[in-house]
């Protein structure tokens, strides 16, 4: 009856003797051991055959065989290094046995393995973005970004970042030492500042032990603030800088045909989004009137005397020309 072939290694040392060493038993097999009744060499053979059958015929084998006193080790790199013309030191042979299982077992974790890959590679290209949800407004001036401590509060059990207005004021404080109002709680207990922003303001940020002061009059500022140092923070309405209404329509007027506008105009026309320009600026009496209205007769608080309309026809538009207009600042504008 045919048995089943498995897997066996066999390791060659010149200074020790050769020996084979069965993958599955583990048992210590020398190259002169046969199984009762079977012929001389017969087993050497089909293990030879397995490996060299291609390229020589079994008679050629059996001879190396009885020159060599069976030794197959010696049989396999004679005829390897003839072949290949390569020293051999290690090389996989076949014995007796079971080996339909051993390849199961092998191709089981091979196919084990390649799933886990390719789920954590899945794992690794669709990741779940975390929400950070914040507490507070934002408004027009300085606002400040930090935790509350207030055990109490939910926005502290929950370790959420809380926004606190402070609108236009100037303010000295150390991040880790401040005492400022939670929105949610309304108590005095944001003790940790970690962040800086102003909205439509003119405003300067100064870190203590720092040589320059940094100021902009951009829509939308926002600093990190860090631990240990002290900072001081200015906020102010954007004003115009006009000296009379007339050079406040000057101004305008400017402003309006500058190429800085001209440039803001392109890229929004670009989304076929239309963008209508007025003939003309009010009149004197209609701007003070409006002047007195709106801004209790200060006139450098005026910034809509000559404005654009800009006509959307769906609410995607709308939203590409906010997005485009949030970016004056790469068009010099604020």
């Amino acid at each position: 009856t045919k048995e089943g072939i498995n897997m066996c290694v066999f390791a060659h040392d010149d200074a020790k003797q050769e020996r084979f060493i069965n993958e599955e038993s583990k048992h210590l097999l020398g190259g002169m051991q046969h199984k009762a009744g079977q012929s001389k060499y017969t087993k050497e053979i089909k293990a030879l055959m397995v490996l060299f059958g291609d390229a020589i015929d079994e008679r050629e084998l059996k001879e190396h065989l009885e020159e060599n006193n069976g030794n197959v080790a010696l049989v396999i790199e004679k005829l390897t290094s003839k072949l290949m013309n390569i020293d051999v030191h290690f090389t996989f042979l076949t014995q007796a046995g079971r080996p339909k299982r051993v390849k199961k077992r092998k191709k089981a974790k091979k196919w084990k393995k390649a799933k886990k890959w390719k789920k954590t590679k899945k794992s690794e290209k669709v990741k779940k973005e975390e929400e950070h949800e914040k507490v507070g407004e934002i408004k027009p001036g300085i606002n400040l970004q930090g935790y509350c401590n207030n055990e109490k509060c939910l926005a502290s059990k929950g370790k959420l970042l809380v926004w606190v207005n402070l609108e236009f004021i100037e303010i000295s404080f150390i991040p880790d030492k401040t005492k400022l109002e939670c929105p949610n709680c309304l108590e005095k207990t944001v003790t940790t500042v970690i962040k800086a922003m102003f909205y439509n303001s003119e405003h300067s940020i100064h870190a203590i032990g720092d040589l320059k002061t940094v100021e902009s009059n951009n829509y939308q500022c926002t600093y990190t603030i860090d631990a240990g140092l002290s900072y001081e923070l200015k906020a102010q309405k954007i004003r115009q800088l006009a000296t009379s209404i007339e050079d406040l329509r000057d101004r305008s007027e400017n402003a309006m045909n500058s190429n800085e506008m001209a440039n803001l105009i392109t890229e929004l026309q670009k989304y076929d989004i239309t963008v209508v320009k007025p003939q003309s600026l009010k009149g004197n009496d209609r701007l003070l009137e409006k002047i007195q209205a709106d801004y209790k007769g200060d006139f450098n608080q005026v910034f809509d005397i000559g404005r654009f309309t800009i006509l959307c026809e769906n609410a995607n538009k709308l939203q590409t020309a906010v997005a485009v207009i949030k970016k004056a600042e790469q068009f010099k504008l604020i």
